[in-house]
């Protein structure tokens, strides 16, 4: 398993790759809002992304107690050092993107203008994160830079193209990568399954049932 040793703290490779790709993840969408007219709605958005983003860390941090009550009972420092892994990740995803639609709403930002942000920072994270892993990362090339390839494409698409012009068209856009990503995971990688699918297999399933259940719905 790789790993980065900083001094006495420990990471696992995968975990600080992450971390860059989020980085450049608002990095970008902040370097995108700068070249929009509207300031003050601009920057109400780029304040519920990076306050989302640290939500969803704590979270992860936090879901630790749920996947290793004993861990924490016994050293609570582990908290420090130690996450949920990946089914904290997803926990931590989940909530995160609940927060944002959610607070959006309430500060009155356009849930389309919201939706586009939202899906323009998850593909740079994906595509940057993706890359990252295939070139550092011993196992699961092939994996990780089609998904990378598609998350780039998909992001190249949004901003040149400006594909996101309808609720159907985001939500057609999240229904093709959850496939694809669901398709890819079964056939490149090995992971354990609960009732067949795997964690992040199940959420994306979740996101296909509520694209599908949205699909003509006008989100308020």
């Amino acid at each position: 398993m790789d790993i980065i040793q900083i001094g006495s703290f420990t990471i696992l490779l995968k975990w600080f790759l992450l971390g860059v790709a989020i980085l450049f993840g608002i990095v970008l969408i902040k370097a995108l809002l700068l070249r929009l007219p509207n300031r003050e709605e601009n920057k109400a958005v780029f304040d519920l992304l990076t306050n989302s983003v640290f939500l969803g860390f704590f979270i992860w941090k936090g879901s630790l107690l749920l996947t290793e009550p004993s861990l924490v009972i016994k050293s609570p420092l582990s908290l420090l050092y130690f996450t949920g892994g990946r089914s904290g990740l997803i926990l931590a995803i989940i909530f995160s993107i609940y927060y944002f639609i959610y607070k959006a709403r309430i500060l009155d930002i356009s849930m389309l203008v919201t939706l586009k942000y939202g899906l323009l920072f998850s593909f740079s994270v994906l595509s940057v994160y993706h890359f990252l892993s295939a070139t550092f990362v011993e196992d699961n090339f092939i994996y990780h830079f089609l998904i990378g390839i598609y998350s780039l494409t998909n992001l190249i698409l949004i901003l040149v193209k400006k594909i996101l012009s309808s609720y159907k068209s985001f939500f057609s856009v999240i229904v093709l990568l959850s496939f694809f990503k669901i398709i890819l995971s079964f056939g490149l990688i090995n992971e354990s399954t609960v009732f067949i699918f795997s964690m992040e297999q199940w959420f994306f399933v979740g996101l296909i049932i509520l694209s599908l259940y949205y699909w003509d719905r006008k989100l308020q």
